[in-house]
């Protein structure tokens, strides 16, 4: 049985987000996108989760739930002790509940950089996959985006683990490969991408401003990170 909460009101990404787009959203963007354009394939993301999974989990930005989806539960466990789900967007929020009912997991459609209804060192681990890159900025780049880390340093029990990824534009392959330097140009002009200004050593600097064991690793032009809750 699913659970829920909202408050979210009327987004400008939910015109992107729509049902007919997110159908299509496993093969160009999990498929397509990672591997051709972002230079970091899918199954690379996928063991990325399964190393990172904990009982108590929070995704955040949940797309179609493909990566948790096949990852599946954390090691040695056929289920999550409890699994929440966080998006702004209705559609993608609905269809990775469905997607994943077999693990019962809570939705809820919040904002991620605002203040989410979950309590206190609750949980053991939470996931940000190829999202940040989509949140406003204020024009401040990654420095604007960091309440989604407050929240998650509130949220997680000390030593409880925070992994995600994001493309940045400082890395290398960002510059020389053409379909990503194109396509994050493109993007950002029509507003799907806020990520101009974000770059590898922000993104380190503002989780080791309040996290521990902070670990930023480049594929493509994709940081992928982990951090530990203090």
């Amino acid at each position: 049985m699913v659970r829920s909460t909202s408050s979210a009101g009327d987004q400008p990404t939910a015109v992107v987000y729509t049902d007919r787009w997110m159908r299509r959203y496993d093969f160009l963007v999990c498929t397509l996108s990672t591997r051709l354009v972002w230079g970091c394939p899918e199954p690379l993301l996928v063991d990325f989760y399964r190393h990172n999974l904990r009982e108590r989990h929070l995704d955040i930005g949940v797309g179609t739930g493909k990566l948790l989806d096949v990852a599946g539960a954390p090691s040695g466990r056929d289920d999550f002790e409890a699994l929440h789900l966080l998006d702004v967007n209705a559609v993608p929020l609905a269809m990775t509940a469905d997607r994943l009912r077999r693990f019962s997991p809570i939705t809820h459609q919040v904002d991620a950089l605002g203040t989410w209804p979950l309590e206190d060192n609750s949980l053991t681990s939470l996931g940000a996959s190829l999202m940040m890159h989509t949140l406003p900025d204020e024009g401040r780049g990654l420095a604007g985006k960091t309440g989604m880390f407050d929240q998650a340093a509130r949220v997680l029990e000390p030593g409880g683990r925070l992994f995600g990824s994001t493309v940045v534009t400082d890395a290398a392959f960002a510059r020389r490969w053409p379909p990503a330097r194109l396509l994050i140009s493109a993007y950002n002009r029509r507003g799907f991408f806020t990520n101009s200004r974000d770059t590898t050593r922000d993104l380190r600097a503002e989780l080791e401003a309040r996290f521990i064991n902070v670990r930023v690793r480049v594929r493509g032009c994709v940081a992928m990170w982990e951090a530990d809750a203090r």
